[in-house]
C-alpha cells in the first residue's frame, strides 16, 4: 500500500470521524429542543428534515432498503411511533453502526494486511456491527422500562384522585416521555373500546415486554370485574406495588449483567486485530518464526482463532441474553425452499423422525425464534455445507502454501534477509549480506526448476544429481550430490502435498458437527432460559393475584392468562387447556407431569384444589406469603445467576486470547527453539 493510499484513508477517516461526532451534537441539541408532550405534531415534510429525507432516498436502493428494514424491525418492536419518528431513528442507527464499521475498515486497511487477514477482518467488523444495533436497540428497552415505571407512579396518583382506571390512564398520557405516551394512548383506546378483551388480544401480540402486557391485563380485569379492597388497600393499587417491584428488580438485573459484561466482547474480539502486531514482535526477535507464520500453519491458527473468536462472541451474547431478537431472512428461505429436490430433501427429513421435528418447533417456540422447522432443517444443511467447503478450502490452501515455501523459500534465505537488516549501517557487513541473498536465491532458483521438471514423476537420486549437473551451476560431484540430497527431500515434501482421503474424511466430520450447531445453540440458550423459571412463575402469581379474588373467574380462566404471558410453560399450559374438557383433574395431573419445576407444579396443585369446587381465593391464600419468600428467594438466586453468568462469560472472553498466546506465540517459540537445539546437538556431535 503506497504513500498515497494511506493519505488518502487518513482523510477519509478524520472525516468520518468529524462526521460522527457534529451527528451526535445535533442529537444532542434536538433532545434538549424536543417537548415530552403527547398531543403535538410528529410529521415534518420530507424536506425538512435530514434523517427523514435520508431514509427515503436509501428506502430507494433494494440493498439500503433491505439493511434499513432489519433495523427498522428491531425498533418497531419496542415503539409504537408514527412512521416519520421511526423512519428517522433508523436512519440514525444505520448512519452510527455504518459510521463505526467504515471507520475501523479504515484502520485496518492502513495495516497493509494480506488478503486472509483482512478477509478475517471484514467478517470480524460485521460481527461488530452487529452489537453495535444491539447495544442501541437495548437502550431504547432500557429507557421505555425506565419511563414505564415513572408511568404507574402517574396512575397511582390519578388512580387515588377519582377511582376510574381509564380515565387514570388518560390522564397520565400528557405526563409522560413521548415514546412512553404513544403505548399510554394505545393503552387507553383499548380500554376505551367497544370490544376491550378483542382489542387486548391485539395490542398483546405488539406489546415490547410482558411489564405492559401484566399491567393492561391488570387494568381490564379491575374495570371489567371491579376493584376490591384487601387488607385497607385497594387490589389494584397492590397489583401496581408487584408490578412496580418486578420493573425494579429486571432493571438491577439488567445493569448488574451490563456491568459484568461491559467490555467482554471487546475482550473476545481483540485478538483477531493483535495477530499481525504479535507477527512482527515475534519476527524481529526471532526470524525463523517467519517460516511457521507465513506457512501452512500460521494460515491454518488464523482460521481456527477466527472462529473461536466468532464462537466466544456468540456465546457470550448467548449468556448476556437469554431470550434475544432474531431476524430470519425468509425471503431466501423460500426461494431455497421453491427448488424442487431442496423441498424434497428437507421434507424426506422432516419425515424421517417427525417426532424430533416436534421437538425442535417447540424448542424454537420456547426460546423465541420465528421460523417454520423446514427453515431450521435448510439452516442446519447451510451450515453443514459452508463447513465443509470452508475445511477442503483449507485443507487445499495449506497444501498450496507448503508447495510455495518449499519453492521459495528457505531458512537461510530469512537469516540472510535479517542480517543485511541488521548491518543496514554497516556497508561491508551489508554488502556480505546481499551476497548471501543473492546466493541463496540463485539456489533456490535451481532446486523450484528441477522440483517442477520432475513434478509428480517419479525420480531416483541418480536422476535428481544428473539433473543437477545439467543445469549448469554446480559443476563439482561431491557438490552435486549435496544438493541432489537437498532436492530430493525437497521434492518428497513437494510430492506429498496434495488433497489426501483422510482429510475428505475431515471434511465431512467436520460438516457433520457443524450441522448440528443450529441445535446446539438452541439447547443452550434453552438452558440459559430456563435459569429465569422463576421469574416465570413470580409472572403467574401476579397474574393469579389479580384474579384470585374476582367470583366468577375459573380455573380454566387462570390458565387462559398463565397461557397468554407463559413463555417457557406456553407449550405445556396449552395442552392442558386442550384436554380440559376431557377431565379437568386428568389435565392438571398431567401438567404437573411434562413440567416437574417445584413453584410451578404448586400453582398446579393448588389450581387442582380450586377445581374441586374450593374457592380460588381459599386455594390460593397463602400465595401472599409465598410470594414474599419468593421475592426475597429472587434476589438472591438473581444474584448468583447474574454472578455465574458473569463468570462464564469471562472464562469465554478470555479462552481466544489464551489460545493466541498459546498457538500464535508459545508453541512457534517452542518448535523454533527445539529445532535450533537439535541443529545445535548435531554440529556438537559432529565435532
Amino acid at each position: 500500500m503506497n504513500e498515497r493510499i494511506k493519505i488518502l484513508l487518513v482523510l477519509s477517516v478524520s472525516v468520518i470521524v468529524i462526521s460522527v461526532i457534529a451527528v451526535i451534537a445535533a442529537i444532542r441539541m434536538e433532545k434538549k429542543k424536543k417537548k415530552q408532550i403527547y398531543k403535538r405534531p410528529v410529521y415534518k415534510g420530507k424536506g425538512s428534515d435530514f434523517w427523514f429525507s435520508a431514509y427515503v432516498f436509501f428506502d430507494k436502493f433494494p440493498i439500503t432498503r433491505k439493511y434499513l428494514n432489519k433495523i427498522r424491525k428491531r425498533i418497531e418492536i419496542l415503539e409504537m411511533s408514527d412512521n416519520w419518528t421511526i423512519s428517522r431513528k433508523t436512519m440514525k442507527f444505520a448512519f452510527v453502526s455504518t459510521g463505526t464499521v467504515v471507520v475501523m475498515l479504515g484502520i485496518l486497511l492502513m495495516l497493509n494486511m494480506d488478503m486472509y487477514y483482512f478477509m478475517v477482518s471484514v467478517i470480524t467488523i460485521i460481527v461488530v456491527h452487529n452489537q453495535i444495533i444491539t447495544m442501541l436497540v437495548d437502550n431504547i428497552e432500557n429507557k421505555l422500562l425506565i419511563q414505564f415505571e415513572k408511568f404507574l407512579g402517574d396512575i397511582r396518583h390519578h388512580y387515588h384522585e377519582h377511582g376510574m382506571i381509564d380515565e387514570a390512564v388518560y390522564d397520565s398520557i400528557n405526563d409522560c416521555p413521548y415514546e412512553m405516551s404513544i403505548h399510554a394512548h394505545k393503552m387507553y383506546e383499548v380500554l376505551a373500546s367497544d370490544d376491550p378483551e378483542a382489542e387486548l388480544e391485539k395490542y398483546n401480540e405488539i406489546a415490547p415486554n410482558k411489564y405492559f402486557k401484566t399491567f393492561l391485563a391488570n387494568c381490564y380485569t379491575v374495570q371489567k370485574f371491579g376493584d376490591k379492597t384487601l387488607d385497607d388497600d385497594s387490589m389494584f393499587l397492590t397489583n401496581l406495588n408487584y408490578l412496580k417491584q418486578e420493573i425494579n428488580m429486571e432493571m438491577l438485573r439488567r445493569k448488574k449483567l451490563d456491568y459484568l459484561f461491559n467490555s467482554l466482547a471487546i475482550i473476545a474480539l481483540a485478538p483477531i486485530f493483535a495477530l499481525r502486531f504479535l507477527e512482527k514482535w515475534g519476527t524481529a526477535n526471532l526470524p525463523e518464526l517467519k517460516i511457521y507464520f507465513e506457512g501452512s500453519y500460521g494460515f491454518v491458527i488464523e482460521i481456527l482463532l477466527f472462529a473461536l473468536v466468532i464462537l466466544s462472541y456468540k456465546l457470550i451474547n448467548v449468556l448476556k441474553r437469554e431470550y434475544t431478537f432474531n431476524v430470519t431472512n425468509e425471503g431466501i428461505y423460500k426461494k431455497i425452499f421453491k427448488i424442487d429436490f431442496v423441498r424434497s430433501f428437507v421434507k424426506i427429513l422432516k419425515n424421517k423422525d417427525y417426532t424430533k421435528s416436534l421437538r425442535y418447533e417447540r424448542l424454537m417456540k420456547i426460546i423465541g425464534i420465528n421460523k417454520s422447522v423446514e427453515q431450521f432443517y435448510l439452516q442446519r444443511i447451510g451450515y453443514m455445507l459452508a463447513a465443509f467447503m470452508v475445511c477442503v478450502f483449507i485443507f487445499v490452501n495449506v497444501h498450496s502454501i507448503t508447495k510455495n515455501n518449499i519453492l521459495y523459500n528457505s531458512e537461510e534465505l530469512i537469516r540472510a534477509k535479517e542480517q543485511m537488516y541488521i548491518r543496514a549501517g554497516d556497508p561491508a557487513g551489508k554488502a556480505k549480506a546481499q551476497a548471501d541473498i543473492e546466493a541463496e536465491e540463485e539456489i533456490i532458483k535451481m532446486d523450484r526448476e528441477i522440483i517442477l521438471f520432475f513434478g509428480r514423476r517419479k525420480a531416483s537420486f541418480e536422476d535428481i544429481k544428473n539433473a543437477v549437473l545439467d543445469y549448469g551451476t554446480i559443476k563439482d560431484r561431491e557438490l552435486s550430490e549435496v544438493a541432489a540430497a537437498r532436492i530430493d527431500k525437497k521434492l518428497k515434501k513437494y510430492q506429498n502435498e496434495y488433497f489426501k482421503w483422510w482429510e475428505l474424511i475431515i471434511c465431512f466430520l467436520v460438516g457433520g458437527i457443524c450441522y448440528n450447531i443450529p441445535y446446539w445453540v438452541m439447547v443452550l440458550r434453552k438452558k440459559v432460559l430456563q435459569m429465569s423459571m422463576e421469574d416465570e412463575v413470580m409472572q403467574f402469581h401476579a397474574i393469579i393475584l389479580m384474579l384470585m379474588y374476582i367470583d366468577r373467574v375459573s380455573v380454566d380462566d387462570i390458565l387462559r392468562w398463565m397461557e397468554q404471558f407463559a413463555v417457557i410453560f406456553k407449550d405445556s399450559i396449552s395442552k392442558c387447556l386442550n384436554n380440559f374438557e376431557n377431565g379437568d383433574t386428568e389435565a392438571l395431573e398431567q401438567l404437573k407431569i411434562d413440567e416437574p419445576f417445584i413453584p410451578f407444579s404448586r400453582i398446579v396443585e393448588n389450581l387442582q384444589s380450586a377445581s374441586d369446587k374450593i374457592p380460588i381465593a381459599r386455594a390460593f391464600d397463602q400465595l401472599k406469603v409465598e410470594r414474599g419468600y419468593y421475592q426475597e428467594k429472587r434476589k438472591i438466586d438473581n444474584e448468583i445467576i447474574v454472578s455465574k453468568k458473569g463468570l462464564m462469560g469471562k472464562a469465554i472472553a478470555f479462552i481466544p486470547l489464551v489460545a493466541t498466546v498459546i498457538f500464535y506465540l508459545l508453541i512457534p517459540f517452542l518448535m523454533v527453539s527445539f529445532k535450533q537445539l537439535l541443529s545445535y546437538s548435531e554440529q556438537l556431535s559432529g565435532m
